[in-house]
């Protein structure tokens, strides 16, 4: 599995998400709620303990949804789900669900560092520009800190 994010200007985020196994998911995720902090921490909260977490992006009409579940200290499944309504009131598993794989969980921070370090590099003042919200520094420096030990 890959992950590939593009900030682009005024307010959009393009994700690529590339299975081993399946087509390519592509997600403009809107700047309607702050998925980029949502994802760092749910990525921290993860990696302190949750057993699952479930990342929302919204895009304008619809929305995905990010369901990644520990199945041990190395592995999590990581699943996609499509919703037919922005902010929906739906049950996770209501969704569409578009692809679902067992990732080692080093491998997804090290993918998600990757993707928000390049955010990181545009600069604070670039990122807010693109984003319309703060760059979540904090949470990046832990997540850079696992991926560095």
């Amino acid at each position: 599995m890959d992950i590939v994010m593009n900030l682009e200007p005024h307010g959009w985020l393009d994700i690529f998400i590339t299975p081993t196994s399946g087509e390519r998911i592509e997600i403009p995720a809107s700047f309607l709620t702050d998925a980029i902090r949502d994802l760092v921490d749910k990525l921290i909260a993860l990696r302190k303990g949750a057993d699952d977490v479930e990342i929302t992006i919204q895009t304008e009409p619809g929305e995905y949804r990010f369901w990644i579940k520990k199945h041990s200290l190395r592995y999590v499944q990581f699943e996609v789900y499509e919703m037919s309504d922005n902010f929906s009131s739906g049950a996770i598993h209501e969704g569409h669900r578009l692809m679902s794989e067992e990732v080692p969980m080093v491998r997804l921070y090290k993918l998600m560092y990757r993707e928000l370090k390049k955010m990181k590099d545009l600069g604070i003042d670039e990122y807010k520009k693109r984003w319309s919200g703060d760059f979540p520094l904090s949470g990046f420096t832990q997540i850079e800190r696992y991926v560095q030990n």
